[in-house]
């Protein structure tokens, strides 16, 4: 950890606390725990940041399927947004799913307003664009998706779509050449955020990730596990990489810190999906409890 450490005695054991690792997560609640804002909380927990959450909206789901989304009012996502800045200020924040339009537009003009008077390498924002649940559920209409490239992705400092919600952002299909995925890369990097992880899913037997690093573009590629257990591995790759960046110092390079985020949550998710504990009778959950830095 690049920031004063705090020891605490804790019995015989001595824990060292980052005072200032504090990530806010902007997401809907997953009731089976293995997705939304608590996938983001134990990702948090997990790298010894303290989270804190707004909720955007309560779904009724498990690892078989979501069967019913409730979407918060913008009004009151906003309260809450309002409520945790002026009292915790975070050193990262991510969102995740967001439910509609209004709710995307009030959390950008907000996110707008902390930049204005925040220092932005100070409180970087990751954006996770779920628009696709895991059992294939489209959760935001185009309205929403119009204000994702409109309202939220200039604040972002990177976003994470997979490949369904690059295609959807960019409004064509992805071929399945790495060129391919080069362009759809810059194409998404063109709608205004700093730094674009495209995770491409499935190339040539291994896992792909396609990242925006400087000027240039690199592809980033891990094991790839034969398992359907993968249910919110992309909250958590999205919350590791708020939480890397919360545990890092504001005063290092930010393109540095964000390729050391981005790689350390790529390999921690990765470890996690091999480690799956199969619950459940459908797209299990990755293992949470293993979601810290891995060599």
């Amino acid at each position: 950890m690049n920031d004063s450490q705090s020891n605490q005695e804790t019995g015989d054991r001595e824990v060292k606390i980052a005072p200032h690792a504090i990530a806010l997560t902007i997401s809907g609640s997953d009731p089976s725990g293995g997705a939304g804002l608590q996938a983001d909380l134990k990702a948090f927990q997990q790298n010894g940041v303290y989270g804190m959450s707004v909720v955007t909206l309560l779904t009724v789901q498990n690892t078989l399927g979501v069967g019913r989304v409730e979407t918060m009012s913008g009004e009151l996502v906003g309260e809450q947004i309002d409520a945790v800045l002026a009292d915790i200020p975070p050193r990262a924040i991510k969102t995740g799913s967001v439910g509609n339009a209004e709710v995307i537009r009030c959390i950008g003009a907000k996110l707008a307003t902390m930049r204005q008077t925040v220092n932005s390498a100070k409180c970087p924002i990751v954006v996770d664009p779920v628009m696709i649940s895991k059992h294939g559920d489209s959760l935001i209409d185009d309205e929403a998706v119009a204000a994702y490239r409109e309202e939220l992705f200039p604040h972002a400092d990177i976003i994470t779509p997979n490949r369904f919600e690059a295609e959807r952002l960019l409004g064509r299909k992805i071929g399945s050449s790495v060129d391919d995925f080069l362009e759809a890369t810059e194409d998404l990097l063109d709608l205004g955020p700093a730094n674009v992880l495209l995770k491409a899913g499935e190339f040539d037997g291994h896992q792909m990730h396609v990242y925006t690093e400087g000027e240039g573009l690199v592809t980033i590629a891990v094991d790839r596990y034969d398992t359907t257990h993968t249910h919110g591995a992309g909250c958590s790759l999205s919350a590791m990489i708020a939480a890397r960046l919360a545990l890092s110092s504001p005063e290092d390079d930010e393109d540095v810190r964000m390729r050391e985020a981005v790689d350390s949550a790529i390999a921690a998710v990765n470890h996690a999906i091999h480690f799956a504990p199969k619950y459940g009778n459908g797209s299990g959950p990755i293992e949470s409890r293993l979601l810290h830095f891995v060599d």
